[in-house]
């Protein structure tokens, strides 16, 4: 069964667009969330998943070998339509996912559990979820513990876009004040033609020089 659409999706989409990460590079932090998160929750698949218009995206993964999936077979997809998390021990017993292909045959995914990815708006732009071949359950713990790593991808998404941001706001600072010595340093060049006195043009060849 195909996920239905968001209802928010347009702004979900935004949110998910804001963060300017679909398609970036691999990096340590996020692999190691992953990492974590399957050996915490004693899981061959953890993903860190994010759910765009027409496939999701990888940041992360292990126990996959690939960065993106088309959203026709998606779990997450349904996922972000629900509460903040969820377990499904046996995916062939839920009607979203039991016609799923991925979860169909003796490999298929038979276990799924997700903590969803929160924008500051509350919008979900998808998960990090771990992922077993056998039915199962987690533990209180398993759980609270995907739950504190779902939210340092967060808080990890978070400072990427503050350090983005303040890159792009020194860039305009350096740009403008450029402009204004360039601007100051024309004026004392024509102030300079200007003048007859060569005690005057001394000076103003020093002040340009500091320019």
């Amino acid at each position: 069964m195909k996920a239905k659409t968001h209802p928010l999706e347009p702004e979900r989409l935004q949110a998910l667009h804001f963060y300017d990460v679909l398609d970036t590079d691999r990096e340590a932090e996020f692999d190691d969330v992953v990492q974590l998160a399957a050996r915490l929750c004693n899981t061959e698949i953890a993903v860190i998943n994010l759910i765009d218009a027409e496939r999701q995206w990888f940041k992360a993964e292990v126990g996959l070998g690939v960065r993106e999936t088309p959203l026709d077979t998606s779990l997450c997809a349904h996922v972000i339509l629900t509460e903040e998390f969820v377990e499904i021990p046996d995916t062939l017993q839920d009607p979203r996912m039991s016609d799923n292909p991925l979860c169909r045959g003796d490999d298929g995914l038979r276990f799924y559990a997700g903590a969803l990815l929160m924008s500051d708006g509350g919008l979900p732009i998808g998960t990090l979820c771990v992922l077993d071949r056998s039915p199962r359950t987690l533990t209180t713990l398993q759980h609270d513990a995907l739950r504190v790593l779902a939210q340092q991808v967060i808080n990890q998404l978070n400072l990427r876009r503050a350090l983005r941001s303040a890159d792009v706001l020194r860039q305009e600072v350096d740009h403008r004040v450029k402009n204004s010595f360039q601007l100051a340093a024309s004026m004392v060049r024509l102030q300079a033609s200007a003048t007859s006195s060569e005690e005057a043009k001394a000076a103003l060849d020093v002040v340009r020089g500091r320019i």
